[in-house]
């Protein structure tokens, strides 16, 4: 399946990332996290209506079995500490794991096993032979939010990778969900400050890590998720607006425009080991408004700006022989003048290049 344009079923990222946080609750979580994935590597083979369409008959077959299951809550409430949420939960997983077939892809257990988008966003999930823990939390949320459940996403750092995770947080109730193996736990925040996990206060706190995220720290994390896949794909203008938009929706978290700002600097090197000793200066207009945020800092932005600019000169088909006979030093003339680049409030630009005679 492919899709030339956006798909309908789904409102742009960008979008939905200018939207205010109450607004943006309103939208499903996996609609926004398969937003995040169009126009990744693979995103072709995404079915973003018929994933809706699954999640909705999940949800369904959920609530069936959940309310077929009620009479051991009300035979026993002592078993579940007298929780509705402490037995819903549990129907949940069982019904999606071991009823519907959502499992971790075992394809993916081994530590040396390669990861693609698929693998980060839901439709690996739900079309494929399974999900890890950067999706599969996003799908006990999505269904369980269709039962009107109080799950959100809250995540930590080991010393592998990241770790996302589900948590109940709400009517009065707190409590993870762990389910990326088969079954149910629910490990403590004290249990995930432990042994692969363990990590020093202050670093639990620049990366806003073990707290029940927000819609927009959720939309966040999957725009870091997609700045990485972008990385992997060698993409240094994708990683770092994926990094951009993520650090300026939460800014409060160090790690985010830590991480954007070391992807810059990789992007700079990139550049700066391309670019002939004659290359022309840059000089970037101000855009019509920010592209990003407007709490990402604006000399973070402008910098942006500037290597998006020079990128583009020097992948430019037109340009490319030009460069190449400035690097061998064959270029007859004069050398290139100034550039000046106006950038769109779409991020698109106009580029006004001279080269001298």
């Amino acid at each position: 399946m492919t899709h030339p344009t956006h798909p309908d079923c789904l409102v742009p990222w960008r979008e939905l990332a200018r939207l205010p946080e109450h607004e943006l609750a309103r939208h499903d979580i996996a609609a926004v996290n398969l937003s995040v994935a169009v126009e990744l590597p693979g995103w072709e083979e995404m079915d973003p209506e018929g994933c809706l369409r699954t999640l909705d008959g999940w949800a369904e077959y959920t609530r069936a079995y959940t309310d077929r299951s009620f009479h051991r809550f009300h035979n026993n409430p002592g078993g579940y500490d007298r929780s509705e949420g402490y037995f819903r939960a549990p129907c949940l997983i069982t019904a999606l794991q071991k009823h519907l077939g959502v499992r971790y892809d075992p394809a993916k257990i081994p530590a040396d096993a390669r990861f693609e988008p698929a693998d980060s966003f839901v439709y690996g999930a739900i079309q494929k032979a399974g999900g890890t823990c950067a999706s599969l939390p996003v799908v006990y949320a999505a269904v369980g939010r269709r039962l009107g459940y109080p799950i959100r996403l809250a995540a930590t750092q080991g010393r592998t990778g990241g770790h996302l995770f589900a948590r109940w947080d709400g009517c009065g109730e707190r409590f993870n969900i762990e389910a990326t193996a088969p079954g149910l736990s629910c490990p403590t925040d004290d249990d995930y400050r432990e042994g692969r996990y363990d990590l020093p206060p202050e670093v639990e706190r620049w990366g806003c890590y073990l707290r029940s995220k927000s819609p927009r720290e959720e939309l966040a994390y999957f725009l870091a998720q997609r700045a990485h896949a972008w990385y992997e794909a060698g993409s240094h203008r994708g990683s770092v607006d994926g990094f951009a938009w993520a650090a300026g929706l939460v800014p409060d978290n160090v790690t985010l425009r830590d991480t954007l700002i070391e992807h810059m600097n990789r992007w700079t090197r990139w550049t700066k080991a391309e670019t002939p000793a004659a290359f022309p200066a840059v000089e970037i207009g101000p855009p019509a408004r920010r592209l990003y945020p407007d709490a990402l800092p604006l000399d973070l932005e402008r910098g942006i700006l500037g290597l998006m600019a020079v990128d583009s000169l020097l992948r430019d088909a037109e340009l490319v022989p030009v460069w190449e006979r400035m690097r061998r030093g064959a270029w007859p003339g004069r050398g290139p003048g100034r550039v000046t680049v106006d950038y769109r409030p779409d991020g698109s630009s106009d580029v006004n290049l001279q080269l001298g005679a």
